[in-house]
């Protein structure tokens, strides 16, 4: 090879460096979440808050088995909703209409939560039935025709009878409900299938979970300062940075990688709907379960920072955290990238640290746990930023040719 400074050298870059371009282009192409999609998302999150408060109050078995039962009719619509707004036009009357209609019902089904938690389910299950009767009809007029999937699945079956258990004893209703929700969240892998063939803009969709994702963790942070007595000490203001610092962690280890992870794998995937089940749907149902057993843990232990955290609330703060920290390594597997042990070892340091500090107080297994969380996200952070700088070419020195994406390389 002959010298010079102009010789041009091809290396291909670094995972790390062709995500972020990645990430950067999705943001300045296709469509944006609209201000009544916003509004939905808003509905989506205080009713979430409902379902968080009602779990601070009995925090059993029983307890999280009857807030997972109510939180996922929530969930499953909004996403159904927001699979269809992805695919379709908003700016029609008629269909910016039924959305709102949508939001009405979800307004309504959260105030019928401590209603269906203590047994008298009917007007949920009812609510319920119309917010799937919608999203049938807009089911039906985006794809042309009824079909087999999990819209009419749930219209047709899961949510009438939501409605015919609703009148059984708490103990019955609450198993008929648990397994009626175990269908209505099987029915999207079942019928994958029949789904197969859309393909969704990679712009709005990652950013219309990550805008979720962003309201649901300022709802953990204002709705902690709720539990905090009127007698404000400064075992509370410390109690109140440690769930900023804890809560900011959490933002930089979604935003900071896993957003754009996202919004890389639908754009050099195929199957868009593979993604949209596995890291959306799914994906994000399993975070946000994390993000409210965490704002259940803040909660109760913010009543009494300076007191060793109740068991209970103990394991819902660590469960949620090292949870969390996993809740995406594994679709990174297909990702020929190196930055996976960091979530692992953070996630498993979670265990010795719970065990370590709740006898200490409140305020020491939160403080501990946020150290934890952002020590991860900035070490992500420094390499990732360092990988970065390995692919920026100096001044005088070789000019690095960028290769192109291999959307097989992703598993």
């Amino acid at each position: 090879m002959s010298g010079g400074t102009n010789e041009r050298v091809t290396r291909r870059p670094r995972p790390a460096a062709r995500l972020r371009a990645e990430h950067a282009a999705s943001y300045v192409e296709g469509k944006r979440v609209s201000w009544v999609e916003l509004f939905y998302d808003l509905v989506l999150v205080f009713a979430i808050t409902k379902v968080t408060h009602e779990l601070s109050d009995d925090v059993t078995w029983f307890g999280l088995l009857d807030a997972w039962v109510v939180f996922t009719p929530f969930w499953w619509s909004w996403v159904g909703a927001g699979i269809l707004s992805n695919l379709t036009d908003l700016d029609h009357p008629l269909r910016r209409v039924r959305l709102f209609g949508m939001i009405l019902i979800t307004s309504m089904m959260t105030i019928a939560v401590p209603m269906a938690l203590d047994g008298d389910g009917l007007l949920f299950a009812v609510l319920y039935l119309l917010l799937r009767l919608l999203l049938l009809w807009w089911a039906v007029d985006g794809f042309g025709a009824l079909r087999l999937n999990p819209f009419s699945i749930s219209a047709v079956f899961t949510a009438p009878m939501l409605v015919a258990t609703s009148m059984l004893s708490t103990p019955h209703q609450r198993i008929a409900w648990t397994a009626l929700m175990s269908v209505e969240l099987s029915t999207t892998w079942l019928l994958r299938k029949r789904l197969s063939h859309i393909r969704v803009d990679v712009s709005h969709l990652p950013e219309r979970f990550g805008l979720v994702v962003i309201l649901a963790l300022g709802m953990a942070l204002a709705d902690s300062a709720e539990s905090i007595p009127n007698k404000f000490t400064t075992w509370h203001a410390a109690g109140l940075v440690s769930v900023f610092l804890l809560v900011t962690g959490m933002w930089w280890i979604y935003f900071d990688i896993t957003h754009g992870a996202i919004s890389h794998r639908l754009r050099t995937e195929n199957d868009h709907s593979r993604v949209v089940r596995e890291l959306l749907a799914y994906g994000h149902y399993a975070l946000f379960a994390c993000i409210c057993a965490v704002a259940v843990g803040i909660r109760l232990i913010l009543a009494d920072p300076r007191s060793p955290a109740e068991p209970a609330s103990a394991v819902l703060l660590c469960a949620g955290t090292g949870l969390y920290l996993a809740a995406f390594v594994w679709s990174r597997w297909g990702l020929p990238r190196s930055l996976s042990w960091i979530r692992f070892a953070g996630a498993a340091a979670v265990v010795p640290t719970g065990f370590l500090l709740h006898r200490q107080s409140g305020l020491a297994l939160m403080s501990g746990l946020a150290v934890l969380v952002c020590v991860a996200a900035g070490i992500e952070f420094v390499m990732l930023r360092a990988e970065d700088e390995l692919e920026t070419p100096q001044e005088g020195g070789p000019v690095l040719e960028p290769a192109p994406l291999d959307g097989s390389r992703l598993g």
